[in-house]
């Protein structure tokens, strides 16, 4: 029976061109190799590798191997991550991928919530862009994602226990020609530079047709939106975000919305997959950002296929 031991063999031959360099990297002399290669041939009853001039080449049953390989690998960092979960049933570290927005808007709350709690479990956060994200929860290299994710990303078997929407809005600085306007004609907007997160991915599939009809394009792409603010408080640059982003300018005065043309909303959503979003740890951090996101319809919980 082939294990992953010797798709391993495999795969560093393949990469590295030859049985000497092969024997280097794993840490063990060339006739023991070869002698692994060869008895796994025979095995199979199929060549592995054509030796020439060149290096070793691998034949189409090498190519198939590794293909599936990579397959088994992934399922394997599953199995392996799901079974670290249900061993540390309240301990251990629960990885969490945000999208930037919500790096900024939710992320800094829930981890005050965390703070203030005893909890035995650890959490480490990274920020990617939607599709790292779902890519990285189906591969269990993250446990919980919240991100907008748009409907042809949501192609795997999660858990949607919590989302979240909010208009987006354009924001300028106080006496900007733009504050008389409550709702800015898409005309007086072309006016104007924009800097903004890169749109439309970052801000959900409606911004995304938006863009895409008023060809509107940022002048400067940032995704720190703490830049974003000192450049059109000192500029006539405008930005568009979510108004909680920017509470506190609005309220001091410093900063002023100015609506849509049309109603524009930002949505994101909390993915979990139903197998992890059972352990204890995972439900503990899912329940703490439902503190500053809605619970999905229903009852609470929405398979999304």
């Amino acid at each position: 029976m082939i294990d992953i031991s010797d798709i391993r063999l495999i795969k560093v031959i393949n990469e590295v061109g030859s049985i000497n360099r092969a024997a280097e990297v794993l840490h063990m002399s060339q006739p023991t190799l070869s002698k692994k290669v060869s008895r796994l041939e025979q095995k199979l009853a199929l060549s592995l590798f054509n030796r020439n001039s060149v290096g070793m080449v691998p034949t189409q049953a090498a190519k198939f191997l590794l293909k599936e390989g990579e397959n088994l690998e992934t399922q394997l960092q599953i199995i392996q991550r799901h079974l670290e979960l249900m061993a540390n049933m309240v301990g251990g570290r629960i990885r969490i991928g945000v999208g930037p927005i919500v790096e900024q808007l939710i992320l800094p709350k829930m981890l005050l919530d965390f703070a203030k709690k005893e909890y035995q479990f650890k959490v480490s956060v990274i920020t990617e862009s939607p599709e790292v994200l779902i890519n990285q929860l189906q591969n269990s290299q993250i446990d919980i994602a919240i991100g907008p994710f748009l409907t042809d990303e949501l192609a795997g078997d999660f858990t949607a226990p919590l989302t979240m929407s909010e208009k987006l809005v354009f924001m300028v600085r106080s006496g900007h020609d733009l504050c008389q306007y409550n709702q800015v004609p898409l005309q007086k907007i072309k006016q104007y530079r924009i800097i903004a997160p890169h749109l439309p991915r970052k801000m959900g599939s409606e911004l995304l047709d938006f863009v895409k009809d008023a060809e509107i394009l940022p002048d400067i792409r940032c995704d720190n939106y703490s830049m974003a603010k000192t450049i059109i408080s000192d500029s006539d640059f405008i930005t568009i975000g979510l108004e909680s982003l920017f509470r506190d300018e609005i309220a001091n005065g410093d900063l002023v919305k100015v609506n849509f043309p049309v109603d524009v909303l930002w949505q994101c959503n909390c993915l979990v997959k139903p197998e992890t979003l059972l352990m204890p740890a995972v439900k503990e951090v899912v329940e703490l950002f439902s503190a500053h996101m809605d619970a999905a319809s229903g009852s609470g919980t929405s398979r999304i296929v």
